[in-house]
């Protein structure tokens, strides 16, 4: 296991469009697995002025999807036309918490 502030990876995705919202979406990632967001884990998500942060909590309100191809993130409403994506995204991802920011 890492420590809750060691980052196990950065990783880069291009922000997608739908019905006027950002979407930021991942999918069965090895670093997300890696720091706990399996299938049906449940988080909270916090959006502060220059990112949104996903933290696993077993009571949190929101689910990482089962899909036929694997544990999902998807984020898509209008809170997140708040950040500036259109040099695509990163992904910080730390145990336990992934953080969403502009690149």
């Amino acid at each position: 296991m890492t420590n809750n502030n060691q980052v196990i990876d950065i990783v880069s995705t291009q922000v997608t469009i739908h019905r006027g919202s950002n979407r930021a979406w991942m999918q069965n990632h090895l670093s997300m697995l890696k720091a706990g967001f399996l299938p049906n884990a449940r988080y909270d998500i916090e959006y502060s002025e220059d990112s949104v942060v996903l933290r696993l909590n077993p009571q949190g309100k929101r689910k990482v999807s089962a899909t036929a191809r694997g544990a999902t993130i998807d984020l898509v409403n209008k809170k997140m036309n708040a950040y500036n994506f259109s040099n695509g995204i990163n992904w910080v991802i730390i145990e336990s918490t992934i953080i969403i920011m502009g690149d």
